[in-house]
């Protein structure tokens, strides 16, 4: 009797993990949308505004180049081809 409501217990903890499991990795799922979306939108923002003000457009190479002066050589690559580091 107590090995059976040992086990029942256990089920119950199992698809509590599971459920608590799929909860956390949907929240995680959200918040990498949610991220994703914010650099599109500020991205796009930025690029617009430097469209139509270099100073805007100096700004935003300045930080590019201190962001990605030890990134990868692919990256520096694409954005010195579109003329944001030099």
């Amino acid at each position: 009797m107590a090995a059976r409501k040992v086990e029942t217990l256990r089920q119950k903890k199992a698809a509590l993990e599971a459920k608590i499991a799929a909860i956390e990795a949907a929240d995680k799922a959200k918040q990498r949308k949610e991220d994703t979306r914010l650099k599109v939108l500020i991205g796009a923002a930025f690029l617009a505004d430097s469209a139509k003000h270099p100073e805007t457009r100096g700004a935003v190479k300045t930080v590019i180049q201190r962001a990605f002066a030890a990134g990868g050589e692919r990256d520096r690559d694409f954005l010195r081809s579109k003329g944001f580091l030099d």
